[in-house]
């Protein structure tokens, strides 16, 4: 979420988790802004003694008719969710260097194919798979595990939108915990993609071998 967005950006999470027994730290850190991400990350590291794994997976959606839709608008989603990425992955890399840990970034099942109403989103995920895929080999060389995420629906705060894109109400969304265990569990098995669930590899076999299908599907559920 973004700063000031949500009362639980300012620390709310961190106070959930300090009530279960977890040792937290916050940083309400605006993941495009690169000068910031570059200074709170190595910070961070160094009070909690090291990183073992990085998850980043801020996004914002901006959902809207791409003719329609403010270039602002656009602009803010592939700041955020793109160069955010690898704004975070820059910074915290040198970290998992040195532990010879893992990083994980969330793209989307947006990532596999476009949808309607979230050219913004989707141009942003399909960018997040992209550069994963092409830095994935060259942290392999330093010990780094770099896995991608592909989830379908998360229940979040990102699907509660008044303005959020028609397609998104047309599944069922998944608990935020099933993608946290699915993930953690990519990992463990140095997994460098995980679908989740799992028959979002449905839809990237059905992008690959008939990608009409999906345009049917999306303009069946994806516009107003």
């Amino acid at each position: 979420c973004r700063a000031g967005s949500d009362p639980r950006c300012t620390g709310g999470v961190a106070e959930e988790l300090g009530g279960v027994g977890a040792h937290v730290r916050a940083r309400v850190v605006d993941v495009s802004q690169r000068e910031v991400v570059d200074a709170e990350i190595p910070a961070l590291a160094a009070e909690i003694g090291g990183v073992d794994l990085v998850v980043h997976c801020a996004a914002a959606l901006f959902p809207g008719r791409f003719l329609e839709q403010p270039a602002a608008d656009f602009d803010r989603a592939i700041a955020i969710d793109l160069l955010g990425t690898a704004n975070v992955v820059r910074a915290a890399a040198p970290l998992a260097i040195e532990s010879r840990g893992a990083i994980v970034c969330l793209a989307s099942t947006a990532a596999i194919h476009g949808w309607p109403m979230m050219s913004a989103y989707s141009a942003a995920k399909f960018g997040v798979a992209g550069f994963c895929d092409a830095v994935r080999s060259e942290l392999r060389a330093s010990g780094v595990l770099l896995t991608t995420v592909f989830p379908l629906l998360i229940a979040t705060p990102l699907l509660t939108g008044a303005d959020v894109a028609p397609i998104l109400a047309a599944g069922k969304a998944i608990a935020p915990e099933t993608v946290v265990r699915k993930t953690l569990r990519a990992v463990a098995r140095k997994k460098t993609r995980a679908y989740i669930p799992s028959r979002v590899r449905w839809i990237a076999a059905a992008h690959a071998l008939a990608p009409a299908a999906l345009d049917w599907y999306g303009r069946r559920f994806g516009l107003r």
